[in-house]
This record gives structure tokens, sequence and C-alpha cells, in this order.
């Protein structure tokens, strides 16, 4: 049996079919039934009976903030995935990004603690990650410090902490760094979003660069660390590099749209960032682009994936692959693009 948090995400979605797939009792944390219906339509991309699945699964209904409910239903024995978080860039989400990403984690620690779970897997982030040195890969072992990182990122770096202080309390556990994970799904949220804004037609590009998973190679491989002997450790997910430019124009070219032609310099989305600023705090509502997804968009960045495949036998997809597979998709339930 296991236990999983964010089961209703775009991880969490293919985390449940491939522990459905093995033949394992599924018992899984919600927030509001319609997420459940946006994983049923998730779901229906690597099956025609989502509904089996849907039904399969022991919903509870709560949050990570709750202790009790965690309690009474996280048993003896589990196998237990925390795939859920609040993902903001938001100054104003800060308070919301520190109780889910950070309070929720500690919760969830000591839950599993108490009832001696077999093991936790825990899905941080690339952002919880330090700064490599004179531009080099950043790894699990780059120094870190708070400055300049945002609300979010500061969060999953004490979410692992959190972790960490169950290792030494006694939890067996295991720690995945995922980078960008690209996969078919809710195309208004998530990397989804991303196909899109693409196939709807987008300008502007800009030149900084990350790092990009498949989202089934971080579900298999965290079912196959969970499988393993592997404990204490920490293994980054990212298959390949590439800059923004880079995506956009392979997703363009997928899609058989036009790429984005304009670059947008530092000096351009520094502007835009401050005009929504003033703009939301007129108006209202969520702002396009703020101070730290300008910083994003710009930053240039690296990270060593490799150890993974070194400790299990795994090889990842090519995003090249992910991209066509994705689009493919896309292009199916949009002919008319």
């Amino acid at each position: 049996m296991v236990f999983i948090t964010g089961a209703t995400g775009l991880l969490g979605a293919r985390l449940v079919y491939e522990l459905h797939k093995d033949g394992c009792v599924i018992k899984a944390l919600f927030r509001e039934k319609d997420s459940i219906e946006k994983l049923t339509k998730t779901l229906s991309f690597y099956t025609n009976n989502p509904e089996e699945i849907i039904n399969a699964i022991q919903w509870v209904q709560g949050n990570v903030l709750d202790l009790e409910i965690l309690l009474n239903n996280i048993e003896l024995e589990m196998d237990v995935y925390h795939c859920a978080a609040f993902v903001s860039f938001n100054a104003k989400d800060k308070q919301k990004i520190t109780d889910i990403n950070v309070q929720g984690t500690a919760n969830l620690v000591n839950a599993c603690l108490e009832k001696k779970v077999r093991k936790l897997c825990h899905v941080s982030s690339i952002g919880a990650l330090g700064t490599p040195v004179n531009g080099s890969q950043t790894d699990v072992d780059s120094a870190w410090s708070p400055l300049g990182k945002s609300v979010y990122s500061i969060s999953k770096h004490n979410s692992e902490l959190e972790v960490w202080r169950g290792i030494a309390e006694g939890l067996n556990a295991v720690i995945v760094n995922p980078a960008v994970i690209l996969g078919k799904g809710d195309w208004e949220n998530s990397s989804a979003m991303l196909f899109k804004r693409v196939a709807k037609g987008m300008n502007h590009y800009t030149l900084g660069s990350t790092g990009f998973v498949d989202v089934e190679d971080v579900a298999s491989v965290m079912v196959m660390l969970m499988n393993s002997d592997i404990s204490e450790q920490q293994f980054i997910l990212s298959a390949e590099t590439l800059s923004y430019k880079e995506l956009f124009s392979k997703i363009a070219e997928a899609l058989n749209v036009n790429a984005p032609k304009k670059k947008a310099s530092e000096k351009i989305t520094s502007l835009a960032w401050r005009i929504e600023f003033f703009r939301t705090k007129l108006f209202g509502g969520t702002p396009k682009i703020n101070k730290n997804t300008h910083k994003i968009a710009h930053s240039k960045s690296s990270y060593n994936g490799l150890p993974i495949t070194k400790a299990i036998s795994f090889n990842y997809t090519s995003i090249n692959k992910t991209i066509a597979i994705i689009c493919n998709a896309y292009k199916t339930q949009h002919p008319t693009i």
C-alpha cells in the first residue's frame, strides 16, 4: 500500500498510473473534488479507462497542514510519496508557500516517523539547490545560500532539511530534485501550458536556460528508488539543458507554428515586471511577470543529472522525443491549430 500527496498534479498523475499498473493499493490526499476531475483528464493521456484508476484509489480529503489526517491515514510499513507543494513566485503568497512546503513536509515526516513507514520519497526541486562555482554544473553538493533566492526556492530547500531531520531520526528516505518537468496534462497549468502558449503564438524569447526532464522519467525513477536499497541519498533529475529559445523553437516546429523571433532583453522584462507590479496594485489580479520570473527568464543554469543513471538502471528520454509526444497529444486535442 502507498500513500501519495500531490497525486492530482502533472507528476502525481503519472506516478498514480505507474503504481496502479504495478498493482499497488493507493491512498491519495486531495483538497478539492475538481482536482480529481483534472486527474481523470490527465490519466486519459495514459489509459482509455482512467475511471478504473480513479475508482481504485482510496481518496482522503485534506491537506498536509492537517497532521491528524496524516496520522489517521498513513499506516505501518507504507511507502509514501510526497509530491505536494505550492508553486508560486508571487511575493504575496509567501506565507502560504512556507506553510505548505515547509510545515506540510514537517508534518508528513513526523507522521512517517510515528507510523514507521517503509520508505519516503520526497519530491524537491532544482530551485532548492545551491549555486555552482565558476560556471560549473549545479549538483547536490553545490553550496547553498538564500541570497537572491525566491521564497519558493527557500521553502523547498527548507523542506529538504525536514526530510534530512527525519532521516537523522531513523526515517528511510530519498530525495529527488527534478528539473522543469515536461508532460501531457492540463494545458492551463504547469509546464503543459507552455505548449498552449507556443501554439497560440509566442512572439518573444529570452536567452536564459535550464534543465528539462520527462514526467514519465521522474515517476519511473521515483518508483525504482523506492524499490531499491538506496536510502539517505539525493538525486537531480535533469535530462538536458536547453535555452528557452531552443525549447520554444522545438515546440513550435513540432506543432507546425511560428517560433518566437523577438528577443526580450533584460531591460524589457525588467520594465515589464515593474509595470505589472503597479498594474496589479491598482487593479488587482495576478501579475503576468514579476521580479522572480524576470530573473529566471535570463538565468543560465545547468544541472548534473547523471548520478542517477549510475545508481540505478535508467536512461533519460531525449527532450526531442518528449516534445514530439506532448505536441502530438496537443494536436490530437486541438486539430485546428
